[in-house]
């Protein structure tokens, strides 16, 4: 049996390099995205780190961090596209532990398929990471069709998650909040967007993971489907109840809930949920401080062996082949 995680970040070494020495980097000050990058691992230091937390397998993807949305597209194109190559290297370098999400420039849905082809066919990476938003606008909004078009055509995973500042920061800064709490409320406005926009409806074989368990997803799904059913605003698009799509996504393990983690298998099918450690920022260096996420699993007395089996390993495989 080995262990797959779908949701890790790395920090590529030439940003690494750039935010040292306060160097622009392909014409964006890394002040831009320096705040909260995470640990500044080398290759090998991060295959031994994940090696002290008994993870077989990475899906490794940039941080949000770099998602750099309201900048220049062109320029950030080009970050990218060095990132994307950076972590091709680092896969082609470490091939038996690492595969690879891309980011992508989504402010220009045209720049971001054409680099979601290039990441797949060139670079062989299984797909990308995107945030809940561009902007402020949501993935139901019709600009982005063609990035979805060209996602199911080439059997892309897309992972989505959030980047900082999360939407609750308006409101509430203090105890990590924007982080505990903000990070869920994304992932459900983007269930919402997605399955109230027809976007599932028009593309029914896309491959979208939801991080975070989903977020407040399925706790509120029974409202979700109450707003479908008496509201004719909420059937425009969307021609079944909310709770009938729940099975369309996946969603990684991290609720850091014994209950929640069940009560998400319950709702969505143990099939569609993935191993996810949210390393290095929830992980690195902290094994030795009693943060064992696939330990955890182990323990957890309300998921059967066979579920467990699923969620580490076999569901990944099947998902990307690996």
């Amino acid at each position: 049996m080995r262990v797959i995680d779908v949701h890790a970040h790395m920090t590529p070494q030439f940003v690494v390099a750039a935010t040292a020495k306060g160097t622009g980097v392909h014409g964006i000050d890394p002040a831009a995205f320096s705040s909260g990058l995470g640990h500044a691992m080398s290759p090998g230091q991060h295959i031994a780190e994940i090696d002290t937390l008994s993870i077989d397998v990475q899906v490794l993807s940039p941080q949000g961090q770099l998602y750099c949305y309201e900048h220049d597209a062109t320029n950030v194109a080009a970050l990218h596209r060095e990132c994307n190559d950076s972590l091709r290297q680092v896969v082609v370098d470490y091939p038996t532990r690492l595969v690879g999400l891309a980011i992508l420039p989504m402010q220009d849905v045209a720049l971001a398929v054409a680099e979601l082809e290039r990441a797949i066919t060139v670079l062989g990476l299984k797909g990308a990471m995107i945030g809940d938003h561009v902007n402020g606008v949501n993935y139901d909004d019709v600009g982005f069709r063609p990035f979805w078009a060209a996602a199911e055509q080439l059997g892309a995973l897309i992972f989505l998650h959030q980047a900082p500042p999360t939407m609750i920061a308006q409101r509430l800064r203090d105890y990590h909040a924007p982080n505990s709490i903000g990070n869920l409320v994304e992932r459900t406005v983007s269930f919402a967007s997605i399955v109230f926009g027809g976007v599932l409806d028009e593309f029914p074989d896309l491959k979208l993971c939801l991080a975070h368990g989903g977020g407040y997803v399925c706790f509120g799904i029974g409202r979700m489907d109450w707003a479908w059913q008496w509201r004719a605003q909420a059937q425009a698009h969307a021609s079944r109840p909310p709770s009938e799509y729940l099975a369309s996504f996946y969603y990684d393990c991290i609720t850091h809930n014994e209950h929640a983690l069940r009560f998400l298998i319950d709702s969505v099918g143990v099939d569609r949920v993935l191993f996810g450690s949210d390393f290095p920022g929830f992980a690195a260096g902290k094994a030795g401080a009693g943060y064992q996420p696939v330990d955890w699993l182990h323990g957890l007395s309300s998921i059967t062996d066979a579920e467990k089996d699923a969620i580490l390993f076999g569901n990944l495989e099947r998902l990307l082949g690996i």
